[in-house]
């Protein structure tokens, strides 16, 4: 008897993702060309954003994630995090994330959403968070079902 795997993919909108996040407003960056970015200051707990993924609680699923993400203030490494057993890191992390630069940060990890509830959150871990600005910007998020 063969096993046939059944998955579900859900692709969030721009309006699905922006109603997910926390402590942020939107801005204009018209010497970049960039409208509706989100601009987070002086964020805490080494957390810039997250999105909460709590339909997804005890389930298996492949996070898909992108996004561009530049850094006013202090330089330092960012990633992208779920908080699920061993902080598992989607996609590559940037070690030394400079002032005043966009990185394009992406990448997918499969797991078991156990964490009550589940996110997906920009960690800014040991990077004086509380004194640096945030942007972020063409964020894609999609969840499949394993």
């Amino acid at each position: 008897m063969s096993k046939t795997s059944i998955r579900t993919a859900r692709k969030y909108s721009t309006d699905e993702i922006l109603a997910m996040e926390n402590l942020f407003h939107l801005t204009d960056l018209p010497e970049e060309n960039r409208t509706g970015v989100m601009k987070i200051i002086n964020p805490i707990n080494w957390f810039v954003i997250q999105f909460n993924l709590s339909e997804y609680e005890g389930k298996t699923v492949t996070v898909k994630f992108s996004a561009d993400v530049k850094r006013s203030g202090a330089a330092g490494t960012l990633r992208w995090q779920i908080n699920n057993r061993n902080y598992p890191t989607v996609g590559k992390p940037v070690s030394t994330a400079n002032k005043d630069v966009w990185h394009t940060m992406k990448g997918e990890w499969t797991g078991h959403l156990s964490a009550s509830p589940p996110v997906l959150y920009l960690s800014t871990w040991r990077n004086d968070s509380e004194r640096t600005t945030f942007y972020i910007d063409n964020v894609t998020l999609e969840v499949v079902l394993v």
